[in-house]
């Protein structure tokens, strides 16, 4: 998960064995699903502590990346709209890279309809102004 911007630098990292979670110095949480990651319930909360802990339980940004072979459970697609009220995700980018991925964004979005700001995004840049330009309560 290399940025664009050189400037960047890692304030706070959390690694497992499913993802890589990064806090940057310009106020995004990075999350980067591994190859082959199948997001379950139970993933699904162990990120969540996770996210809780970098961002110290603040609303943030936050950018989803995924590498190959990533998929999500039924379960955890159902699960994932009565984990926003708990969660840090202030907003939400989607990196997609694939049909595929985009397929399963745009589905969750018309199925789950999330409370707090959620967009897909095609390059890092975009999604970057797009989370800078919404404001944090």
């Amino acid at each position: 998960m290399v940025t664009k911007d050189s400037t960047l630098i890692t304030l706070k990292e959390i690694d497992c064995k499913e993802a890589n979670i990064k806090l940057k110095s310009n106020g995004i949480v990075y999350v980067l699903f591994k190859d082959d990651c199948v997001l379950d319930v139970d993933l699904q909360f162990r990120l969540l502590d996770s996210y809780n802990e970098i961002t110290e339980g603040k609303l943030m940004p936050f950018i989803f990346l995924a590498a190959e072979n990533v998929s999500i459970t039924k379960e955890a697609r159902d699960n994932a709209t009565s984990l926003e009220s708990i969660s840090p995700l202030g907003a939400s980018a989607a990196i997609v890279t694939n049909l595929a991925y985009k397929l399963i964004a745009n589905f969750y979005m018309r199925l789950n309809k999330p409370k707090r700001p959620f967009k897909t995004f095609s390059n890092e840049e975009e999604a970057v102004e797009w989370l800078k330009s919404i404001k944090m309560p």
